[in-house]
């Protein structure tokens, strides 16, 4: 997607749709085939067939809801709606050096009603997944209703709109905002201050504000979210923890927190509480996926924990045999657990479906796959391959 690195960034991102009615007799695969479509369309650099899906009124519908937009604001997010939803789409993921690449990794129809789960794979083993809401218009195609995701921590419609309110917060859309009602004009005042900060992408003038708010605003869950994402632009380790902490106590299972608590999680060596992070996402998204599960793999390895790490990545390979990540996974579990013997099995689907070489100068440059290198499990493998 070099559209990533393109287009400016803005609040959040996503597509809304209104009711409308289906054709029963289209076959799902076919269904499946034009989702699929779009998401290509996405890796090929182009979002033409995802702009194309929205329809325009009833996702503008969607985001203002009952919210206290300026109309100001309103006029520009209409006047170029296109280029406006895409910066959000695009300033939803995480930082990438690499291009960011979706795969489809579950798709259901029942009726006119239909689901796809979207997994986006960015550079440093970061992901972000989207749930589509998606319905059939009367000539079979495929409209995107609305969409939850799992990196940004909320559905779109929800997450634009409150961007929309913070590009201009006035007294009354600010207090909307917020679950406490009634805070005093001097609080409400100090809270518009801090939208702004957050639309102008100012972690220092944030925590300026942020710092000197009392404990009922601290308390607000919207205000929590906001501290954490600022720390992690700011990428300062003292508020990340701080803001991880007081979020994850507001809301200790919340699912939808799961990526971003991850980010603090892994780098912190938390690897037991990241690993519960990704069952709970799990659980919400409704299945495993392989990318997850090699995750946890990785998790578990660091803790030593080479029992898990290898159930784990083997699960990766079960549930998702065409990412090869998780056959890297296992490659690694098996090899830090001694199972070299297994080990070359993992080997043998790397080099036969992803196309490596794995010699033992391949191997010798990793630190953690170079003990398999003089192992004679390895060498009567290699053997057998030449």
């Amino acid at each position: 997607m070099k559209w990533f690195q393109q287009l400016a960034a803005a609040a959040i991102f996503t597509v809304a749709l209104g009711p409308i009615s289906a054709l029963a007799d289209v076959e799902v695969d076919e269904l499946r085939a034009q989702f699929e479509s779009i998401v290509q369309g996405l890796n090929n650099n182009s979002l033409e067939k995802f702009t194309r899906a929205i329809e325009k009124k009833d996702m503008i519908a969607r985001i203002y809801a009952n919210r206290l937009i300026q109309p100001d604001v309103k006029k520009a997010f209409m006047g170029d709606f296109s280029t406006s939803l895409e910066q959000m789409f695009v300033s939803s993921f995480p930082e990438s050096k690499n291009e960011i690449l979706g795969t489809l990794i579950h798709f259901e129809v029942q009726g006119d009603e239909g689901r796809a789960v979207v997994r986006y794979a960015a550079s440093g083993y970061r992901y972000s997944y989207h749930d589509y809401e998606l319905r059939l218009d009367s000539r079979g195609r495929i409209v995107i209703l609305d969409w939850i995701d799992y990196y940004q921590g909320s559905r779109f419609s929800d997450e634009a709109g409150e961007a929309l309110v913070m590009a201009m917060p006035s007294s009354a859309a600010t207090r909307k905002l917020l679950d406490n009602k009634n805070l005093g004009d001097g609080e409400i005042f100090q809270v518009g201050e801090l939208f702004k900060a957050v639309r102008d992408n100012k972690p220092d003038r944030f925590f300026q504000i942020y710092d000197g708010l009392d404990d009922a605003l601290l308390k607000e869950e919207l205000i929590a979210r906001l501290n954490v994402r600022l720390a992690l632009l700011a990428r300062d380790g003292n508020r990340i923890e701080n803001g991880v902490r007081m979020l994850v106590e507001m809301s200790p299972d919340e699912p939808l927190y799961s990526l971003r608590l991850i980010e603090y999680y892994i780098p912190s060596r938390q690897y037991e509480k990241a690993i519960d992070a990704l069952v709970r996402l799990q659980r919400h998204i409704g299945f495993e996926d392989g990318a997850t599960e090699s995750l946890k793999a990785s998790a578990a390895l660091a803790m030593g924990n080479t029992d898990d790490a290898e159930k784990y990545a083997l699960q990766a390979t079960v549930v998702e045999p065409s990412l090869e990540l998780g056959w890297w996974s296992l490659l690694r579990a098996r090899t830090r657990a001694g199972n070299y013997t297994a080990a070359t099995e993992a080997l043998a689907r790397l080099e036969d479906d992803f196309g490596h070489t794995l010699d033992p100068e391949k191997l010798g440059r990793d630190r953690f796959l170079k003990v398999l290198a003089d192992k004679p499990e390895y060498l009567e493998w290699r053997a057998s391959r030449e």
